[in-house]
């Protein structure tokens, strides 16, 4: 990044010059304001440090023209201890920060740090704005591992199986994955097999003909002819009828198909791209999967970590989600703190990216002023605490709060009678099966049996 120093003092814009190039930035100077902002129309610096007391235009008032000509480069003022008062002006004014002379060079560093940062997340939630899919953030070990993967897949013609939690970003890799394909300037075509009826997943995967069945009144495209020359990617995959798993399968083995009371046989160049947040292996074994269709699908798998897994993105997650809300909204950038960074990550993000993401919105929605702190983010999100209400004092979405809910209820009643499936699954009013689908999707597991003398010591010993 460039940064322009505007100080009359020859000495202070050596130092300045000195630490900020071992930084890695470009420097550039000019010993007053007229000078400086020559320099800016020639050279367009991202960070200016500027002093208040200049000859000729005083600081503050070329301070006006930089933010009037350039908004988005961030300003820092430099200010002597009499001028405090016109420093703080200069924040109300748009300034970014302002450092106290004597200079300390440390604290120097620091401000125009966290000024690039600023800048950077700016022109990374910019770029996305006019990008066609949100970008992958992260620099962890597993994120770079996913990232190599799609560029080694993405320009083939292999079908990829994407497994993880909910919110873990599945949809995002799916979209990177095409993005990165030979048919990227083709349709990106998406399928959520768990929100739509049993009855018309088949009608929207495949289309219907006019007259095949009730609220058919004209013939309808479904989304294989949709995705033709693009992608197809079918969500929650796991979810899916067996019945309807069967004419998928031929689909993806030859491109063919029929439309719903049709009988003329289609074909669509379709690149299929699945994802599911159940272990299929399981399914399989359950019968509730085929598993001819399964390895089909599996040809190239992918494994999605649950944040938890790798808290080191969280920062830049927050960062960039703190910076995508303030421009959607029109607001004043607002900065978290790195203790605000620190509590986010012990905080247990069962919901992952997506959770982190509602978390961070509340956050600015609530922020006062432009950073956030530590208390901040106590304030917001509510500790985990004992006692019956602990699973409904931490603020999370809705629809996640309703999964914990379910998943403490049913494991709860499934140890009241001893495990006994029939008997759990009449005192909640639905099938067994059904019962033993919960228990997979919410990630139930049975408590290991103690031996019968280690539980014979603990109830001798009242322990």
């Amino acid at each position: 990044m460039r940064v322009l120093i505007v100080d009359d003092e020859r000495n202070i814009r050596a130092a300045l010059r000195d630490i900020l190039e071992d930084e890695g930035y470009e420097v550039s100077e000019a010993g007053d304001g007229e000078t400086g902002l020559r320099k800016m129309e020639a050279e367009n610096a991202d960070i200016v440090l500027l002093d208040v007391k200049l000859p000729g235009r005083d600081g503050v008032a070329i301070l006006g023209d930089l933010k009037s000509q350039w908004p988005h480069t961030e300003v820092i003022m430099i200010s002597g201890h009499s001028d405090i008062e016109t420093a703080v002006e200069a924040l109300r004014a748009g300034a970014y920060d302002f450092l106290e002379k004597p200079l300390s060079l440390p604290k120097v560093r620091l401000v125009v740090d966290h000024a690039a940062e600023k800048l950077t997340l700016w022109h990374r939630a910019q770029d996305a704005a006019k990008s066609r899919f949100r970008p992958m953030i992260g620099t962890s070990p597993a994120m770079n591992q996913i990232r190599a993967i799609i560029a080694r897949l993405a320009p083939t013609n292999a079908t990829v199986l994407i497994s993880g939690e909910s919110g873990t970003g599945k949809e995002l890799v799916a979209q990177h994955i095409h993005s990165q394909s030979a048919v990227t300037n083709g349709p990106f075509v998406q399928v959520n097999c768990a929100a739509i009826p049993h009855e018309l997943i088949e009608s929207e995967l495949f289309g219907h003909e006019k007259g095949a069945f009730t609220g058919a009144v004209a013939r309808r495209q479904g989304k294989f002819e949709q995705a033709h020359d693009g992608t197809l990617f079918l969500d929650e995959i796991g979810d899916m009828e067996l019945a309807v798993q069967a004419k998928v399968l031929r689909a993806l083995q030859n491109g063919e198909f029929q439309r719903v009371g049709g009988n003329e046989t289609l074909y669509a160049k379709v690149r299929v791209i699945a994802a599911t947040n159940k272990q299929l292996e399981r399914e399989v074994q359950a019968g509730r999967f085929r598993e001819d269709l399964y390895y089909r699908l599996n040809v190239v798998p992918i494994a999605l970590p649950p944040l938890r897994e790798r808290p080191q993105d969280i920062p830049d997650l927050a960062r960039h989600f703190l910076a995508e809300f303030c421009i959607e909204n029109g607001r004043e950038p607002i900065r978290l703190t790195d203790q605000a960074l620190s509590r986010l990550m012990t905080f247990e993000l069962r919901g992952n990216v997506r959770e982190l993401r509602n978390l961070v919105e509340r956050l600015a929605i609530f922020a006062v002023g432009t950073t956030i702190e530590a208390p901040d983010v106590e304030a917001v999100v509510a500790p985990p605490r004992t006692g019956s209400t602990a699973h409904f004092v931490r603020p999370r979405p809705l629809a996640d709060a309703k999964v914990e809910l379910e998943r403490i209820y049913i494991e709860t009643q499934l140890q009241l009678n001893g495990w006994d499936i029939p008997k759990t699954a009449l005192v909640l009013d639905i099938l067994p099966n059904n019962l033993h689908r919960k228990i997979t999707q919410l990630g139930i597991e049975r408590p290991a049996r103690r031996p019968a003398a280690e539980a014979e010591h603990t109830e001798n010993t009242g322990d």
